[in-house]
Formats: structure tokens, C-alpha cells, sequence
């Protein structure tokens, strides 16, 4: 006769006091088709901050990371967060992964009490239902969706005529179709006119596109550039030729990563004062101190600007460092309770988490997904003030919190 196996239990310590250890779980996609860059800045994230707690650890109380690779794998991902709480003894988990993955792990961290934070899932059915144990720092899908439209829509009326209205150049492809999907219906809501123009790639001259332009009867408040590699900067500059430009009335928003590029800055340096261009993630010129030293030492490596990851990574495990030492116990529930009561500010910017238990949100000036959301990460608008500016000098001029300089207006 099989013996009935015993019931698996979480084995970490109650207290501080009583551990020999603290260990915090972590999953990653490192074997995760494409995904391999996201994780090596997840894991960099997370060895930065554990070498910033390795001296003293929790109050005294050594640290141990244990990171597991589950490849973005939803059953390998829930078998993960299991063993990491059963036999690594974890206090909570810190969760890289899509989606679907991030939803397996949440369903057995419920079951045992723990408390996980989300660095990268971003479907807003996560927190909508308002799980006690899960906190998200990645932002949202609706909040970068809303992006565009929302900055616009806070510039106003730049060129005063009595119209706001934009228009989105995308390219062909499954990423220029996602943003259209995602932040068409945004413009809509702020009240906001939008015109879609499609392009196919690859090109370097867009004469026609440009003649498109100057074609309209009435001139956009704003040109998002939504195209990859260089041909992102290649439209930028040529708009900018041909006078759609801040001067002529019309604000020239690049959405592309290559328009921050160390290795684009050639071209960067082009782009003429009143550039807009978009960032995921904190930037230098507005970084708190703990941020400008991730940026140095990521930098140290001539590898790009951090992206948002790096920072997130980083701080989730700084953040759960600091719920530690203020609960009274390392039970779940006092975890849980003091992550609620976060303010603190770390790399990426001050953590609060605005709606929880003692205030959910409730769907209307609130939405439901901000539940344990962070509601205010660095989604930014930066803008070229001076031609030839060194990038990390650029302000943000967007949003409120951030913002570096005056939202732009039309000389």
C-alpha cells in the first residue's frame, strides 16, 4: 500500500529573530523564447539590490535570492513558486513572467498565504480581482496604452486652432498594430481627433508619407512616430526638413527606443529642440540617487539606457526588504499589510500602493486594476530642448509627477 504523502506546508521563519536566513523566490523566463534580454535585465535588477542588502541584510538577518528559471511556462511556472515556498522556504516571491505564467504563480502563492510582486505581467485582469496577496509594479496595459493620448491631451491645443488632433504613423507589423489596437481608443476618450497612416518597411525616404502631411487641410497638434531601428529617425529628421516641426505648429513624437539609442546618437544629435520622444522607465535628469547610481553602474558595462525592468527588478526586492523590517512577523498576512503601507523611495521613483484593503478601488474614479497597482511608475515624455543635447540631460515634460520642465507651447 502507497503511503499517503504528507500535505506540503510553507517552511519560513515567523520572525526575524528566529531566522538563520530570509529567503525571497524569484521567477524568471531565462530560457523563454526571446525573452532572453528581459530576463538578463531582471536578474541584473535583482543582483543589484541583493548586493546592496548582502552587507546587512534584513535588520541583521542574512539574505538569500533563490532565482528559478521557468522559461515563461505556466505549469512549470506554478511548479516553481511551490517548490520555492516548500523547500526554499521563501517569504515571498518577486515574479518576471507573461501573463498567463504570472496568473499560474498567483494561484498557488494564494494558497499559501505569500505575498508576490509582479515586475512584468501587464494584463489588468490580474489585479482586477482583487487578489489580498499580489502587488504589481509593472505598469498596466491601460496605463502605457493611454500614453499618447493622455500626454496630448494635458499639451492641449498647441498650434490654436481650436482642434486637438494627431496623427499616428505606424508601420506594418505586428508591434505598429498593437499600438494601434491599444491606444486608438484612447485618443477618443480624451475628447481627441486621431488619423492613422499606415507604412510598410523597409524605407529611408518618406517623401511620400511627408506629402501626405503637408496634403492635410488641417495641421496636427502632434506626429507620433511609430516605427522601429533607424527608420524611426530617419522620418523624424526628414519631417523635421520639410517643416512639420514645433515652430510650424506641430509637435514630432517619437515612440521608438532607437531615438535613445547610445549607439543612434549620431543621428540623435540631429533632431532638431522641441523632439519628443517617448521613455518606459526612469531617466537621469530626474532619477532619485539610488537611480542615478543603477544607471552608472549598468552604463559601466557600454551597454544601452536601462530599461524598465532593471529598475523594477531591483526595487521589488528593495521594497520587500523594507516591509520586512517594519512587520511584525514574516507571516503572510503581516508581509501583506506592510507592502499596503509602502512609502519609500527607491530607484525607479516613491512607492505607494494607493489602493488596497482599506481602500479598493471602485471601478469609477478608480479603476478596478488598481488594486496593489503602482500608480505612478516613469512613464515619460522627454524633450530635446537645445540642439546637440546630451541625452541624459533631457527633461520630462510629462507627466505631472515627473515633470522637468514646462509642457511645451507653441512659440
Amino acid at each position: 500500500m502507497t503511503p499517503t504523502p504528507a500535505p506540503t506546508q510553507p517552511c519560513s521563519p515567523d520572525t526575524l529573530t528566529a531566522a538563520n536566513e530570509v529567503v525571497v523566490g524569484a521567477l524568471l523566463p531565462l530560457a523563454a523564447p526571446g525573452a532572453w534580454m528581459r530576463s538578463a535585465n531582471m536578474q541584473m535588477g535583482l543582483n543589484l539590490a541583493f548586493e546592496r542588502l548582502n552587507s546587512t541584510g534584513i535588520l541583521g538577518t542574512p539574505l538569500r535570492l533563490a532565482i528559478l528559471d521557468s522559461a515563461d511556462d505556466p505549469v512549470r511556472s506554478a511548479q516553481q513558486a511551490e517548490e520555492l515556498i516548500v523547500k526554499e522556504c521563501a517569504a515571498a516571491l518577486i515574479v518576471g513572467l507573461g501573463d498567463a505564467s504570472t496568473a499560474a504563480v498567483a494561484e498557488v502563492t494564494a494558497r499559501f498565504g505569500k505575498p508576490m510582486i509582479v515586475i512584468d505581467a501587464a494584463a489588468p485582469q490580474l489585479t482586477e480581482s482583487m487578489p489580498q496577496n499580489l502587488f504589481r509594479l509593472a505598469p498596466a496595459s491601460p496605463m502605457v496604452a493611454s500614453m499618447p493620448a493622455s500626454w496630448l491631451a494635458d499639451v492641449g491645443d498647441y498650434n490654436r486652432d481650436g482642434v486637438v488632433r494627431a496623427v499616428v504613423i505606424a508601420e506594418n507589423s505586428a508591434a505598429g498594430d498593437l499600438f494601434v489596437e491599444q491606444t486608438g481608443e484612447w485618443f477618443g476618450r480624451f475628447g481627441l481627433e486621431a488619423v492613422i497612416h499606415r507604412i510598410d518597411l523597409p524605407m529611408t525616404d518618406f517623401s511620400p508619407e511627408i506629402a501626405r502631411l503637408l496634403a492635410m487641410p488641417e495641421i496636427p497638434d502632434a506626429v507620433f512616430i511609430v516605427i522601429g531601428a533607424d527608420s524611426a529617425l530617419d522620418l523624424h529628421q526628414q519631417l523635421y526638413d520639410a517643416g512639420i516641426r514645433p515652430e510650424k505648429g506641430t509637435l514630432v513624437v517619437n515612440q521608438s527606443r532607437r531615438a535613445l539609442d547610445p549607439g543612434a546618437f549620431g543621428l540623435h544629435y540631429q533632431l532638431g529642440a522641441g523632439s519628443v520622444i517617448a521613455r518606459r522607465g526612469p531617466w537621469p535628469s530626474i532619477a532619485p540617487e539610488m537611480g542615478r547610481q543603477l544607471f552608472d553602474r549598468y552604463r559601466q558595462n557600454g551597454l544601452a539606457w536601462p530599461e524598465m525592468s532593471v529598475f523594477l527588478a531591483h526595487d521589488s526586492l528593495l521594497l520587500l526588504a523594507d516591509a520586512m523590517q517594519r512587520a511584525p512577523t514574516l507571516r503572510g498576512d503581516d508581509l501583506i499589510a506592510a507592502l499596503e503601507s509602502s512609502d519609500i523611495e527607491l530607484a525607479a521613483g516613491r512607492y505607494t500602493f494607493l489602493f488596497g484593503a482599506a481602500q479598493p478601488p471602485n471601478g469609477e474614479n478608480a479603476p478596478t486594476y488598481a488594486w496593489h497597482q503602482w500608480m505612478t511608475p516613469p512613464l515619460l515624455y522627454l524633450m530635446i530642448t537645445e540642439a546637440g543635447q546630451p541625452p541624459a540631460s533631457m527633461p520630462a515634460i510629462w507627466p505631472e509627477q515627473y515633470r522637468s520642465a514646462p509642457k511645451p507651447t507653441m512659440p
